[in-house]
């Protein structure tokens, strides 16, 4: 039984002088003495064994599931006769001046490395309280310095309402995958006070930036990435013609009466003109759930209800035509045949000119030069902001589990500390 418990307090059995384990109100005590030793004096280096008193200590032990632990430790206090000074003896349960073991310390951290454990579920498992772990976790973690990365992704994470800077901005590096940095705010203005801190030989490593079309990102990449190429991320302009091809079907469908035949199919297979074309299973059979006259039966070809949708309105066939050009120019072009393809798609949405793609020409002659920058390739993979997608959802589980955070600079490390391979308990 001795072995047994001194293993559960990783001690040697000959380390305990006396120990007694004993049960009380749905907790388990265990009243230690350790063995009498000669200590040096810290004072004079004069060794002694003279006990002046015994301090009894409680310490929170996590080491068994579901059973709140606690060590009673008679600690002794050592009195020097050389230089009259009296000094306590090493603790093997806690680093001076906790009442947390370290085993507890170690558990608390481990934990807290699942994004899905929250503050108050680790202090639940460990029989201390959240207070506790949260002071552990502010002492303990560790996050190292990292050089900025050769491509840096950026985007922004929505984090708090009770503050002005309700996004964070996230720094992702695109080639590990991991998060660099969590910054509180995506202002031009805090962006720049954070990276005019980061020394120029390190922001000139930096080859390429990532970024959505929020423009203080390409100007602070312009201003402090002086060796950069500027990428904007290929989702979000897909986003954007898509979303100009919503408009323009919307529009088309108001045409029509709702009760109509047209309005009906315009809304209810809004998803099959979404859809990339080459992604569509043309010969698919697709039930209809209303009787259409156009139709002899209810079980459709996806083929023919397209070309029904296609065919309600010429503007609406010819956004689509856009919507899928773009789609086959993202297929098939590189960097070395992009900017050719995309002055002409550009000249095809100024000749049709359809109103609500008007704003996605500006776009494009806006931010020409970053679309042709992501068609770059980069160990076998376009740059975006791919990766960082996942890192925001991450840190939008950590975030939600926990309702939120009041201190930035607990969730900061938090989202670091569990996100990240290299990050440490600096224990």
């Amino acid at each position: 039984m001795k072995n047994l418990i001194t293993k559960f307090l990783n001690l040697e059995p000959d380390d305990i002088q006396n120990i007694d384990v004993f049960s009380q109100d749905n907790q388990v005590f265990a009243l230690i003495t350790l063995t009498k030793k000669f200590y040096t004096c810290p004072k004079c280096g004069i060794p002694t064994k003279r006990i002046h008193d015994y301090n009894q200590r409680t310490i929170s032990h996590a080491i068994l599931d579901g059973i709140d632990t606690t060590i009673v430790y008679n600690q002794r206090c050592y009195f020097c006769p050389s230089c009259k000074k009296s000094f306590i003896e090493d603790s093997p349960f806690v680093h001076i001046g906790k009442r947390i073991s370290k085993y507890t310390v170690l558990r608390i951290m481990k934990e807290l490395k699942n994004p899905r454990m929250t503050f108050s579920m680790v202090a639940s498992n460990c029989h201390v309280s959240v207070s506790s772990v949260m002071r552990v976790f502010d002492e303990y973690v560790g996050i190292p310095t990292r050089p900025l990365p050769t491509i840096l992704c950026i985007d922004e994470v929505y984090t708090v309402k009770y503050t002005q800077k309700v996004y964070a901005c996230v720094l992702v590096d695109f080639q590990s995958n991991e998060i660099y940095d969590l910054l509180p705010s995506r202002k031009k203005h805090d962006l720049a006070n954070h990276f005019t801190k980061i020394d120029k030989k390190y922001r000139d490593q930096v080859l390429y930036v990532s970024i959505d079309m929020w423009e203080p990102y390409r100007d602070i990449a312009r201003l402090y990435f002086k060796n950069a190429k500027v990428c904007v991320d290929n989702f979000h302009v897909v986003k954007l013609i898509n979303y100009a091809f919503t408009k323009v079907r919307i529009q088309v469908m108001r045409q029509y009466d709702v009760d109509s035949d047209e309005y009906y199919l315009l809304k209810k297979f809004s998803w099959l003109l979404n859809m990339k074309y080459d992604d569509i299973d043309l010969h698919r059979r697709i039930h209809i759930h209303k009787n259409i006259s156009y139709f002899f039966s209810k079980d459709v070809l996806a083929i023919d209800i397209l070309n029904f949708l296609l065919n309600c309105d010429c503007e609406l066939e010819i956004a689509y035509a856009l919507k899928e050009a773009y789609n086959d120019i993202n297929k098939r072009c590189n960097s070395e045949t992009i900017e050719v393809a995309l002055n002409r798609f550009i000249e095809d949405m100024i000749i049709f000119n359809i109103e609500e793609f008007n704003s996605v020409v500006s776009t494009f002659k806006n931010w020409k030069q970053e679309i042709i920058n992501s068609f770059d390739i980069i160990d076998h993979r376009r740059i975006s902001n791919g990766p960082i997608e996942s890192v925001n959802s991450r840190i939008k589980l950590i975030k939600r589990n926990a309702n939120g955070y009041r201190n930035f600079i607990r969730f900061r490390k938090r989202v670091l500390y569990s996100l990240n391979k290299n990050s440490f308990i600096n224990f």
